[in-house]
C-alpha cells in the first residue's frame, strides 16, 4: 500500500518526533509535532487538543482559524462523532466517514453545517494515552477539493502513535509544575474561583479593581491552557490543595 516515498516520509517524521526537545515549553513541544506531521505526511489544517475530564482544553491549532475553533468549542462540539466523549468506544486512529457512534442526523448537521460551511472536507482524530488513560488528541482536517482521509492516513497514524506517545509522556514529566509558574495573586484568585465568587467579588476581597482579576484570570486561562471558568475548574482540581 505504501510506495517508497511514503515511506521515506514516515521514517523522517519518527526520526523528528524521536529527537524532540521534551524539555520544550509545552506550547513548542505541540507546534513542533503539528510542523513534523505537515511537513512530512502532508497534514497541512491540525490540533492538538489536551483531554481533562472528557472534555477539550483549549487547543494548539495549525492553520485553522480560531473564529473556527471558537464556533466549534460552543456549538458543534456536540455534534462531533470524534469528538473525545466517544472515545471508549472507538478505534484509536479514526476517520469521521467511518464512525458509527453518533446517529446519522447529528453528523450529517455537522458535516453540512460546520465543516463545510468553513470550506472543510473531511476529519480524522489520533487519541493519545498515557499509562492507559486518554490525554490527547491529535485533530486533522482537509480543505474542500483535497482527498478524504482513507485508511493509508491510518496506517501511517499506526506507525508513529507509539511514538508519539512516548514523547509527550517524557515532556508532560519534565515540564516543572504549575503550580510553581503561578504567583501568589493568581493563586489567591484562584481559590475564591473555587469557592464560587464573581470577578466582583474577588475584586473586593482583594481589594483591587475589577479589570485587575479579569487579567490574572486570563493569565491563569493561558497557563492551564483553558478559555473559560469551567475548564480552569475542571483542570486545575489537582492542583488546589497545593495553593
Amino acid at each position: 500500500m505504501f510506495l517508497e516515498n511514503d515511506l521515506e516520509n514516515i521514517l523522517k517524521a519518527s526520526y523528528h518526533i524521536s529527537n524532540m526537545n521534551v524539555n520544550q515549553s509545552d506550547e513548542g513541544f505541540k507546534r513542533e509535532l503539528l510542523q513534523t506531521l505537515s511537513e512530512h505526511l502532508g497534514y497541512h489544517h491540525l490540533l492538538f487538543w489536551e483531554i481533562s475530564n472528557n472534555e477539550l482544553n483549549a487547543p494548539i491549532h495549525f492553520n485553522i482559524e480560531v473564529n473556527i475553533l471558537n464556533d466549534y468549542l460552543r456549538t458543534y462540539k456536540h455534534f462531533d462523532p470524534l469528538h473525545p466523549q466517544n472515545i471508549e468506544t472507538q478505534p484509536s486512529i479514526q476517520l469521521l466517514h467511518k464512525n458509527e457512534v453518533m446517529c446519522l442526523q447529528k453528523q450529517t448537521h455537522y458535516k453540512e453545517v460546520f465543516l463545510r460551511e468553513n470550506c472543510y472536507e473531511d476529519e480524522m482524530a489520533m487519541y493519545l494515552k498515557v499509562d492507559d488513560k486518554s490525554i490527547a488528541v491529535i485533530g486533522f482536517l482537509r480543505k474542500m477539493g483535497e482527498k478524504l482521509f482513507n485508511e493509508k492516513d491510518i496506517l501511517k497514524l499506526v506507525y508513529l502513535k507509539k511514538n508519539i506517545e512516548n514523547m509527550y509522556s517524557l515532556h508532560h514529566y519534565s515540564q516543572p509544575s504549575i503550580v510553581l509558574e503561578m504567583t501568589e495573586r493568581e493563586q489567591e484568585v484562584l481559590k475564591f474561583v473555587f469557592k464560587g465568587l464573581k470577578n466582583i467579588e474577588i475584586a473586593q476581597q482583594l481589594f483591587v479593581s475589577e479589570n485587575t482579576i479579569k487579567k490574572h484570570l486570563q493569565n491563569l486561562y493561558r497557563k492551564f491552557q483553558v478559555t473559560n471558568r469551567t475548564q480552569l475548574l475542571a483542570k486545575c482540581l489537582k492542583y488546589i490543595d497545593h495553593v
